[in-house]
């Protein structure tokens, strides 16, 4: 049983490793790693999942490392991943990190050839047995595909140098029982971002979270709720995350991270092959985590120049996205954008145009309720500031059909469009000049009214913004022709 003085407190983030065509870029790691400790990280871990250590080299991983120690400077501990499915590897990568100043070693059960508690047990005996260091155990059945129940827990505890635990499987059946069955000196934290509360409140020390690259700090501050007893304090910090931590959990792991921290101005690249946005992270959930982010507060503000008619007019606190929306937006004339979000039957493919009313804009009020050859019926749609043309591009096939277009798809773009005016995207002096035209898809067999709202709700919301800044631009659909996909053409 361990014994020794590390003891875990608070928050690491499992840091998302930044990459270039030399390997790591370490400019980006060290900004990375004085951005969370600054940000209220209590510890650091390199090389974990997030950190998408299996895309490395051995000498990268040591690196990594080497460059962690090197900018934690004591001030936090540095728990090094160092994991791997051979355990002479593990071994290895184990004592580099203790002679490189690692404080612990988090270590993985050995993964893809899933082994039995057996071989488990006696992976993480040869590495603690070999170790000057403290090692925690990993589990993360979803992707090794072995969970490590709590019955091997029990034995993996009374192992000299095992000093803890990290849980990321999610199963709070078996962490609880982990927690009520553990000595008082067996550490154990939560490594699954979604179930974080729930955990730390059952009683872990602390959490190793993906999330904690981009807001440790509201990890710290849900931990302090807790501690003096604050359950609505704790439970209004996770509610305000959810959204996005599922997105970090479930689409992409470190590549969603990344594109986070991207997005707030904290450059780390992007994910090794063979993941890929458009793929793993679609755009959908790209434009949506950025949408999160606004939500937190997390996206810098700042001015972009609106031009029309000879006149320039600034809106003041636009969300500027690092990398993704331009200081000035030429032509209002005429501005097009698309947007996909949502699966099967409940699915919202949005295409809106948008631009001037005495442009070509014109037309589609001219014709907003008429009856057109070929066309959907379109109509205006009331109480809104902005000007807003709706019309189905599929035919209508039956009475519920009609309700689920024209009252909740039609709803949901109303209200997408009051939330665009509400986050300031346009400039209050333009909106009286400006008209959308917005062409919605609303499957036939569509049965869920409130998914088919949000989902057209998100897909409009994104639309616009696409439209505004001019995405996807040619230099985006060129950078990205790898993982381009049309919204139907593998699923009409």
């Amino acid at each position: 049983m361990y014994e020794g003085n590390y003891r875990f407190q608070g928050v690491y983030p499992a840091l998302v490793t930044p990459f270039d065509e030399n390997g790591i870029n370490k400019k980006q790691y060290r900004g990375l790693i004085e951005y969370v400790i600054k940000a209220g990280a209590t510890g650091i871990v390199p090389c974990g999942t997030t950190g998408e250590f299996t895309s490395m080299k051995f000498d990268e991983k040591v690196e990594a490392i080497k460059i962690a120690c090197e900018v934690a400077k004591g001030r936090v501990p540095v728990l090094a991943g160092t994991g791997a499915a051979y355990t002479s590897d593990a071994i290895k990568l184990t004592r580099r990190a203790a002679e490189l100043g690692a404080s612990a070693a988090l270590v993985v059960s050995p993964y893809f050839l899933k082994p039995s508690s057996k071989e488990i047990y006696e992976h993480f005996e040869k590495v603690a047995n070999n170790s000057e260091i403290p090692i925690i155990v990993y589990n993360i059945p979803q992707v090794t595909g072995v969970p490590i129940h709590w019955t091997l827990v029990d034995g993996l505890r009374e192992i000299d140098g095992i000093a803890g635990m990290k849980d990321s499987s999610g199963d709070l059946i078996n962490l609880t029982t982990i927690l009520v069955r553990r000595p008082e000196g067996f550490q154990v934290m939560v490594g699954h971002d979604e179930v974080a509360l729930p955990a730390l409140a059952t009683g872990c020390d602390g959490a190793i979270l993906a999330s904690a690259n981009v807001f440790p700090d509201r990890y710290i501050r849900m931990q302090a709720a807790l501690a003096t007893g604050d359950l609505k304090g704790a439970m209004i910090i996770q509610r305000s995350i959810q959204k996005t931590v599922r997105i970090f959990v479930n689409k992409g792991g470190g590549m969603a991270v990344k594109a986070a921290l991207n997005m707030i101005g904290v450059p780390v690249g992007d994910a090794r092959r063979p993941l890929q946005i458009g793929d793993s992270l679609d755009y959908g959930d790209l434009d949506e985590l950025r949408a999160c982010l606004e939500d937190l507060q997390m996206i810098p503000r700042g001015p972009v120049t609106f031009k029309m008619h000879g006149r320039s007019l600034v809106a003041e606190n636009y969300p500027k996205a690092v990398g993704m929306v331009p200081d000035t937006i030429e032509d209002l004339t005429l501005l097009h954008g698309e947007a996909l979000f949502g699966g099967d039957s409940d699915v919202a493919h949005v295409d809106l145009v948008l631009g001037i009313k005495d442009g070509p804009m014109s037309e589609a009020l001219v014709n907003a309720g008429k009856i057109v050859d070929d066309t959907h019926p379109s109509n205006v749609i009331k109480d809104l500031e902005l000007t807003t043309v709706f019309a189905p591009t599929v035919t209508i096939t039956s009475e519920s059909h009609k309700k689920m277009v024209y009252e909740v798809a039609q709803k949901a773009v109303a209200d997408a469009v009051k939330r665009t005016i509400t986050d300031m995207i346009i400039p209050e002096e333009m909106i009286k000049d400006l008209v959308l035209a917005v062409n919605v898809f609303v499957h036939p067999s569509a049965a869920n009214p409130k998914r088919v709202h949000i989902n057209n709700f998100i897909a409009t919301r994104h639309a616009i913004r696409r439209a505004i800044e001019g995405r996807q631009s040619v230099d985006e659909i060129i950078k990205r022709k790898d993982s381009a996909r049309h919204p139907f053409a593998y699923g009409p």
